[in-house]
């Protein structure tokens, strides 16, 4: 890279405060280390997560102890770019949250991806990622930032379109997965050390009976990010009202750690990689970094 070639950006969008540390720590903090220009957007103030540490937050409500606790985890990862959309924490489906005039999940679609496509345009990213269609696990936010993501994408490249700045092409879009294999690798070896799996003690005895995650066949990228797991978990640690010291994210042994968490994944959705280049790819800036 010479004097005059602007830095490569990375852009993550993540619907809650601790969603970028669990998803995409890793790659943000790979992305810093290695000149590349790594942006958050927060979706929501996360307004119904719970407090489960049982911090005593005195005269702050949770939101803003939420926002220092991003604050904090942004600063262990390196990531020195962020971006609200400014929308409420819809809660889970079926909850009192969705109802909120403001939550996430009711937005107007146009509106939110006019607000992030500005971003975009903005920001100028190289690669995007978000959750993919399903929101990952099925939450309404986490399908919201999808929805919202694709949109924006495709706003912020249209000249036509009613949007600050100007148009920007995102290079490649990628959603973050965990292959089905990998999460029944993650759960096996979790009970066979004695530890607490996410899907429970006799759940996710073979890929059928998994909850989420993508088939192995359809992941395309996978990125080592096993020397920044220290900063990944510090990142987590950070949201400690939403990730208490017994999660099984930072109380696994480091070299069990390294086996379950060392990899994160994604789905290439738009953009072509590299003529030639073998799958799964193991950068997401394949085929775009300059000679």
């Amino acid at each position: 890279m010479t004097a005059h070639t602007p830095p490569l950006t990375l852009l993550c969008v993540h619907p809650h405060p601790d969603d970028e540390s669990i998803a995409c720590g890793g790659v943000l903090a790979k992305a810093v280390d290695e000149g590349v220009r790594a942006v958050v957007v927060t979706c929501t103030g996360g307004e119904e997560g719970e407090n489960l540490a049982g911090i005593d937050l005195g005269e702050e409500d949770l939101v803003i102890h939420r926002r220092r606790e991003l604050a904090a985890a942004l600063e262990a990862l390196g990531v020195r770019h962020h971006h609200t959309l400014g929308y409420r924490d819809s809660g889970m489906a079926g909850s009192a949250g969705n109802e909120h005039p403001d939550s996430f999940h009711g937005a107007d679609l146009e509106v939110a991806a006019r607000g992030l496509a500005a971003i975009v345009r903005a920001e100028r990213p190289a690669v995007m990622i978000s959750d993919d269609a399903e929101g990952t696990y099925g939450h309404p936010d986490h399908v919201k930032a999808n929805r919202v993501t694709v949109r924006a994408v495709a706003l912020a490249a249209d000249p036509a379109a009613d949007v600050a700045g100007a148009p920007w092409r995102v290079a490649k879009r990628y959603v973050h997965t965990l292959a089905k294999g990998r999460l029944l690798t993650i759960h096996r070896r979790l009970r066979d050390a004695g530890l607490a799996s996410p899907f429970g003690d006799d759940a996710a005895d073979d890929v059928a009976s998994l909850p989420f995650g993508s088939p192995d066949d359809q992941v395309t990228t996978e990125v080592d990010v096993r020397p920044w797991l220290g900063r990944k978990r510090a990142a987590m640690a950070a949201h400690r009202s939403q990730i208490g010291a017994e999660s099984f994210f930072l109380n696994t042994p480091d070299e069990l750690g390294q086996v379950l968490f060392g990899t994160e994944q994604f789905v290439l959705e738009a953009g072509g990689p590299p003529p030639g280049s073998v799958r799964p790819e193991a950068d997401l800036f394949a085929g775009l970094r300059p000679d």
